[in-house]
């Protein structure tokens, strides 16, 4: 049970990681007008 919550959360804090740096990424594409 703690194995599976561990691995939970951490999936979730890399998902949010991800979309965190793709999000940066195409908001700094819109501005350099690409």
């Amino acid at each position: 049970m703690s194995f599976s919550l561990t691995f939970w959360i951490v999936m979730l804090v890399f998902a949010l990681y991800m979309v965190g740096i793709w999000t940066a990424s195409y908001n700094d594409d819109k501005t350099k007008g690409l």
